[in-house]
């Protein structure tokens, strides 16, 4: 070829070449994507997030406006539009138009939104109005930044409203100046790329589309890294639809597969499915997570695989040690492997596992050889409740060797058998709770809003990671970044709620392919709502009247909020009667004496049925129901002398199987109930003489169970099972001088879940905090506004939290942990009042003070929660539900029995 011809083709290049380059930084006409400033977190997408709704639309169906970062970009561009022109104006011009949102980060504690409208010539009427607003309320002020003009709104009194730059196509704008001079930076950079630009679909069905960055995911999900690593896709681009129910958004996505490898050959080969397994998921799940297998043998291969290359040396070592024998294990599993992460009152971490099996046994078996490879001794006898046998093997993060880091959690394995699945538990309190609500039928499956998300909303998928926010004690939020929580953690102001209060329900769904993953983003809700009017209105559901007046508080069995609920109530002829949930009123035996505990469930009989035990003065009293026959077998056990009738607990981590009940003597020893011998026998001894106060604490450890309880004169003890006590224990708590009253108690001392130090106040206001050698490490004196005011500590009723009580005859104060005054209650009945602190489990916490006949509901800032008040002559049992988002009374008063609900949100 001629050189001259080379010379041509040269030159032809360098002019194409010249004009692309030139067209790619100053292209003929700007998208969104050469506007947005680098490292935006989010990009939003929607030509109705400015939309009007109704009231009755926000009731029934999920709006974009209630998903927390589509309001909180919708409340920026309101802010800035509704500054410069009415709302039928505003309305009328952004309706119809893909307006963008792309969320930037300011500072470690701020983030916040830019907004790009599309304009054109057609808009001039409008943007005169943005640039010439009413000077008797704003003005414009302008500024250069990088060469380009930044317009700056303002209030009169020089309150900034928003910045904004106007080009041919966008009117760019945003309440942050600094993001803006980013935007202006943006435009003029000399070497500057055109960004990709989701093409995002807005049509009838498309409401919203969304773009998130892979590290996004990964700081919003830090304490669950590995997840987002593992199974989540580089980037997300999501459209969002109306689910059929219209209860959540549905957002999809096709990403490729990028570096996600190695999570698509651990699913290579296996169908995606549904949960098919909704019976085994508890009620007080919080977080589920799901894997989905069509075929064992093959994801036995591929997960041996991703665990003999795991990153952490203790797993891979761990997986080379066990993998002899993990290969019936994988073989032996059903289709569903369910991870489900309990409701947690302390903050412990509660987690069950759940292992559909195709042959149960041999999983079991297996499951256990695994453990014994793995360094567990042998086995101990197992225990038995509720017609399973429960085993402890005390080998750490066993799930996590067979199945990756997602399932770590677990420093020792409880495992039963149910049907012919396997459930691993990760401590005893979580597989006894797991078991009480798949024998009651408290599961997702009885559950119809939750069945139809199952059923309908969700689609078949490999892996779900599914998340309900309403079920957390401590918000989502929490373990976010700081920014994300300043963002969206506001209260609204008409509401009194949090921005995630309409947001329940949060899933994540893929499916694997060899090129890409399709996921699937699901937010909503399945509460019911109703209008504010219902709020806080005492509505009675039920009223059993009696034909003589009631002598103790009603003892509730099962869930008030459905049908299935019965209780037993007691009259002053001494008869226990049942009564059923169709209303039967049926008279069972006469006990000999008013019941003066609470009533503790437990596994006595071992016949696969929960029974409940009650002490009057002299005796205890087993109640086991018989639903099938409508009737309840009553038999007794003699209380030994100087037994305290008024409290039970539960022997929790105790290594004695026979051991159901704790009760304590007046001499200051605890006594234990013996379901094999029938009797009680004394457990701990005190070596000082003197009552106990009420409640004593009653703590799992490793070596077993341990009791701290205190005297009314300040003797504390700590025992350990075996009935010593702890060094330095008991110690005896005294004044610092002479001139200082004696020291009394009377209110019990508590360890806090996951804390070091012991605190306790006594009766003159000294606030107490001893080290876990018995010392006293700080001493505060509270204040103490009347001479005969008693203080003593106010755990709640299941000892997970615990606040201050400051009380006289006619009056009370409730104070939180370091004394400070949250609320207070007066004009109340002299030596008539009965006060208790309630945990309801989905972030429902509440003070119900009885005086006189009736009874009123506080939340923790004071606020009454009944429009009137509740009779009872007993203090209340209270439920709540948060399907419904109701609160259930059973009240005693006279000669009824009535229920009650209200409904809190």
């Amino acid at each position: 070829m001629k050189r001259s011809l080379w010379i041509a083709l040269g030159a032809v290049g360098l002019l194409i070449g010249g004009w692309l380059g030139y067209r790619q930084f100053f292209p003929a006409s700007r998208t969104v994507g050469s506007l947005v400033p680098p490292g935006a977190l989010l990009v939003l997408a929607s030509d109705r997030l400015q939309d009007t709704v109704s009231a009755r639309t926000l009731r029934t169906q999920m709006s974009l406006r209630q998903v927390p970062f589509f309001d909180e970009a919708r409340q920026k561009l309101d802010r800035f539009l509704y500054a410069t022109a009415d709302t039928a104006t505003v309305l009328k011009f952004v309706s119809g138009r893909n307006i963008r949102y792309s969320l930037h980060s300011i500072s470690k504690t701020t983030l916040d939104f830019i907004f790009y409208i599309p304009i054109s010539s057609a808009d001039q009427d409008f943007l005169n109005r943005v640039t010439n607003p009413d000077p008797r309320r704003y003005r414009v002020l302008n500024h250069t930044f990088a060469g380009e003009k930044i317009l700056d709104l303002v209030a009169r009194g020089n309150e900034p409203v928003g910045s904004f730059i106007l080009t041919d196509n966008f009117l760019v704008g945003s309440v942050s100046g600094i993001l803006i001079e980013n935007v202006a930076k943006r435009m003029h950079q000399p070497l500057r790329f055109v960004s990709d630009e989701p093409d995002f679909r807005l049509d009838d069905d498309h409401l919203a589309g969304l773009s998130v960055r892979p590290e996004v995911l990964q700081s919003l999900f830090s304490n669950a890294a590995s997840l987002v690593k593992l199974f989540l896709p580089e980037e997300l681009n999501l459209q969002f639809r109306q689910s059929a129910s219209r209860s959540h958004l549905i957002g999809y996505a096709v990403d490729q597969i990028g570096n996600r490898r190695d999570v698509a050959a651990l699913f290579a080969g296996q169908a995606p499915r549904r949960i098919q397994h909704a019976y085994l998921i508890p009620q007080s799940t919080s977080t589920l997570y799901h894997i989905g297998i069509s075929d064992a043998g093959q994801f036995g291969q591929s997960l041996s695989k991703l665990l003999s290359s795991a990153s952490g040396d203790f797993l891979r070592e761990r997986f080379r040690q066990i993998q002899v024998d993990t290969k019936p294990l994988y073989e032996s599993l059903g289709s569903d492997i369910l991870l489900c992460r309990l409701e947690s009152r302390t903050g412990a971490p509660r987690q069950v596992l759940v292992l559909t099996a195709q042959n149960g046994k041999q999983l079991a078996n297996m499951y256990q050889q695994v453990a014994y490879r793995s360094g567990a001794k042998a086995a101990s006898l197992p225990k038995s409740y509720l017609g399973h046998k429960i085993l402890l093997l005390k080998v750490s993060e066993l799930p996590a060797s067979l199945f990756s880091s997602l399932f770590s959690g677990f420093p020792q394995s409880w495992i039963t058998q149910h049907g012919s699945s396997l459930v691993i538990a990760n401590s005893e309190d979580a597989m006894l709770d797991y078991l009480q609500q798949i024998q009651r039928g408290a599961v997702w499956s009885t559950d119809a809003r939750q069945a139809e998300l199952l059923n309908e909303t969700l689609r078949p998928a490999n892996f779900t990671a599914f998340a309900r926010l309403n079920r957390g004690q401590m918000s989502v939020l929490n373990t976010w970044p700081l920014g994300w929580q300043n963002l969206l953690d506001k209260v609204d102001p008409a509401t009194g709620t949090s921005a995630l209060a309409n947001l329940e329900n949060m899933a994540y769904q893929a499916s694997y392919g060899n090129e890409n993953i399709q996921s699937t983003v699901i937010l909503g809700r399945t509460t019911r709502r109703a209008s504010r009017a219902v709020l806080n209105k005492l509505l009675l559901q039920k009223k059993t009247e009696f034909n003589a007046p009631l002598v103790s508080a009603p003892i509730v069995t099962g869930s008030l909020s459905d049908s299935s609920a019965q209780f037993y109530a007691q009259n002053n002829a001494g008869q226990f009667v049942l009564v059923t949930p169709e209303g039967d009123k049926l008279v069972q035996n006469n006990i000999d004496g008013p019941i003066r505990s609470n009533a503790l469930g437990v596994d006595f009989l071992n016949n696969g049925r929960l029974q409940y035990l009650f002490m009057t003065d002299r005796t205890l009293y087993i109640a086991d129901p018989v639903r099938i026959r409508k009737e309840v077998a009553l038999q007794s056990i003699p209380l030994p002398a100087g037994i305290d009738a008024s409290f039970l607990a539960r022997p929790r981590g105790s290594q004695q199987r026979n051991l159901v009940a704790l009760a304590a003597h007046q001499d200051g020893h605890i006594y234990a109930l013996d379901r094999q011998r029938r009797t009680f026998i004394r457990l701990l001894t005190a070596s000082h003489k003197g009552a106990l106060q009420l409640p004593f604490q009653v703590m799992t450890t490793p070596t077993g169970m341990d009791i701290l309880a205190i005297q009314a004169d300040g003797t504390l003890n700590h025992w350990r099972e075996n009935g010593t006590q702890y060094p330095h224990f008991p110690t005896h708590v005294e004044r610092t001088n002479e001139e200082e009253p004696e020291i009394r108690f009377i209110g019990p001392a508590l360890l806090p879940p996951d804390q070091t130090q012991i605190r306790t106040i006594t009766d003159e206001g000294q606030l107490l905090t001893l080290t876990r050698n018995g010392l006293i490490a700080k001493r505060i004196q509270l204040y103490r506004p009347v001479r005969n005011g008693k203080f003593r500590l106010f755990p709640d009723e299941d000892q997970t939290n615990w606040l201050l009580l400051r009380t006289t005859d006619t009056e009370i104060a409730v104070l939180d942990q370091q004394g400070k005054r949250r609320f207070d209650v007066r004009a109340l009945q002299s030596g008539r009042n009965n006060v208790r602190y309630h945990r309801l489990g989905s972030g429902i916490e509440l003070i119900s003070v009885k005086s006189g006949g009736f009874t009123m509901l506080y939340d923790l800032n004071g606020r009454i929660l009944n429009d009137r008040p509740i009779p009872s002559d007993f203090p209340v049992a209270v439920q709540f539900d948060d399907r419904t988002n109701e609160l259930y009374i059973l009240s005693g008063a006279q000669q009824a029995v009535q229920l009650f609900s209200i409904r809190l949100r």
